[in-house]
């Protein structure tokens, strides 16, 4: 039976892995609520273009940042998680060299 503490610590693991994906989506849906919102203002009012475009700029900044936070944190855990899940490189020669020595002392 899996005991309190390894359920624990599954859950919180899970939450963990998971709150970056939940911060890009927030932050996408954010974007681009934005910039309709931003495309309808200008066509209603197009001397604001000017200004919007400077607020514009700096919201799709902090867009590019975002996606690219994510996608680093990503490959990441993907290539931790495979480094952690692979086996060793010289196992097979260690267990061969292993049962040799087995064989020899007895």
């Amino acid at each position: 039976m899996i005991s309190l503490a390894t359920r624990v610590a599954v859950k919180a693991q899970e939450a963990f892995m998971q709150y970056s994906k939940k911060m890009c989506t927030r932050v996408t849906i954010f974007w681009m609520i934005y910039r309709i919102l931003n495309f309808a203002v200008v066509l209603i009012r197009p001397e604001t273009a000017n200004a919007l475009t400077e607020l514009c700029t700096g919201v799709d900044t902090i867009m590019i940042v975002n996606m690219g936070a994510y996608t680093a944190n990503s490959g990441t855990e993907k290539v931790a998680i495979a480094f952690g899940k692979r086996k060793s490189l010289y196992s097979s020669d260690n267990e061969e060299e292993e049962k040799e020595e087995d064989g020899d002392n007895g």
